[in-house]
């Protein structure tokens, strides 16, 4: 069975499909919607050893021109060069605007190949399809697509949509603990975006999902989905309503470009969320009693010890380049009840480092 989610943006609108085993079903997407079949499917070195021939054969069986590139895994692919890459590739394989972009991976392939997508011949065709659960769950919804620049995170993108989202939880089945935890990250940001049934959900099934439970597997990859979807609906650029997905994320970028990208984002995120849980707490947004509540659902996520060894004015500086800031100030996304975020918050530095210091002290 196949569930379904509409991001609604009128003439952009695209549906998200979830199900197991359902890669099987792309021939009839791209016809089902019309789309060029001239395809550059972009995908990791991971992806590419676990899951090519899959991927090749389902592909192989429409009825197109299909291509496919590499890139190595991880953040440093969210790059100039790589991008400078994949133009010169398509250049050299003929592709125009008749094209298509398949993003087969996590969030690094999706944001890249995003940008290649909106930026090649001033935009082409794009599809998702996640391999991750954080990518599932988060950033292959909404249309963000980016690189980094001079080691801040995301800092030169568009917003540029694709035409369907395809989440096959097959590929998820396969990911190792660390990638689940890194999704987990961005799901327990949902059950704070969310209200006490969602929260409670998480909180009470959390081992399920890292034993890939199918149930509950799709029923949390449909529930953030729908939140997300619901978000970017409303407010497709982010000049308000969006800002609350980035709850724990100014946290977060931080903390990755700190560490040299060397922890997985959704890791960030956790160990961000319960910084922005202590600050609000600080600044008088939320009750000591709901904190020390709220605190149990990301405390049950063991992680890095690498969180525990950064510099805290470097910190600092690096939060001052975060893209929602104004006025050079740091704007936080904080929290005073389930479902009641509150965008642009600004904080006292001392009150900001504290709640990094506790976060570090609680982690232990």
């Amino acid at each position: 069975m196949i569930e379904k989610v509409v991001v609604d943006l009128k003439e952009n609108s695209y549906p998200i499909l979830i199900g197991d085993k359902i890669l099987s079903g792309i021939n009839e997407l791209i016809n089902k919607y019309k789309l060029n079949r001239h395809l550059l499917v972009i995908m990791d070195e991971n992806v590419k050893k676990n899951h090519f021939n899959k991927i090749r054969n389902e592909i192989n069986s429409i009825d197109i021109k299909a291509n496919y590139y590499t890139l190595k895994a991880g953040e440093n692919s969210k790059s100039y060069i790589e991008l400078n890459k994949i133009y010169s590739y398509l250049l050299q394989n003929n592709y125009g605007r008749d094209s298509m972009i398949v993003a087969v991976g996590g969030g690094v392939t999706g944001d890249l190949a995003g940008y290649v997508s909106a930026t090649f011949m001033r935009g082409i065709q794009l599809v998702h399809i996640p391999t991750t659960l954080l990518a599932a769950v988060d950033s292959s919804i909404g249309g963000k697509t980016g690189i980094n620049f001079e080691k801040k995170k995301n800092m030169i993108g568009a917003f540029y949509q694709p035409k369907f989202v395809l989440i096959d939880i097959n590929f998820i089945k396969t990911l190792p603990i660390k990638e689940i935890t890194s999704g987990i990250g961005e799901i327990i940001k949902y059950s704070f975006l969310s209200d006490r049934n969602f929260f409670s959900f998480i909180n009470n099934n959390l081992n399920e999902i890292y034993n890939l439970n199918d149930k509950i597997l799709k029923e949390v990859i449909f529930t953030s989905a729908a939140i997300k979807a619901s978000v970017v609906s409303q407010d497709e650029k982010e000049t308000g309503l969006r800002k609350i997905l980035n709850f724990g994320h100014t946290f977060a970028h931080a903390f990755e470009t700190n560490l040299n990208f060397k922890i997985k984002h959704g890791e960030a995120v956790i160990a961000g969320i319960v910084c922005s849980l202590i600050l609000s707490n600080k600044i008088g947004l939320l009750s000591k009693a709901k904190l020390d509540e709220f605190l149990t659902l990301p405390l049950k996520v063991k992680l890095p010890q690498q969180l525990k060894k950064m510099n805290k004015e470097e910190l600092y500086k690096i939060m001052l380049h975060d893209k929602k800031n104004r006025n050079e100030k740091i704007k936080f996304v904080l929290i005073s009840n389930l479902g009641e975020i509150i965008i642009d918050v600004e904080a006292d530095k001392v009150d900001v480092i504290s709640s990094i210091n506790q976060m570090e002290e609680i982690i232990s």
